[in-house]
């Protein structure tokens, strides 16, 4: 199956939120081993507009994953992007 992942330039892949914080593979991983993902970009849109301080910029990446909801590290990797330390 195919989702769709939250990508920026400097920030990296949006890996989630947790206590209103969001955690970004160039920023902060904290230790995160997999990337939520959406099931459309514009799912991911309307996440986006939820954050008190939206990112511009993003980019929507298509994603071959296994499970839903989450796609591995190596399945970033697989799509071109860049892994990040757990």
């Amino acid at each position: 199956m195919t989702a769709y992942i939250i990508y920026h330039d400097e920030m990296g892949i949006y890996l989630g939120s947790a206590m209103g914080m969001g955690f970004w593979s160039k920023m902060d991983p904290v230790g995160q081993t997999h990337a939520v993902t959406f099931d459309s970009p514009e799912q991911a849109k309307e996440v986006i507009a939820t954050w008190d301080e939206p990112v511009v910029n993003c980019r929507f990446i298509l994603v071959d994953i296994a499970e839903p909801i989450y796609a591995s590290m190596d399945e970033c990797l697989a799509a071109g992007l860049p892994g990040w330390e757990t």
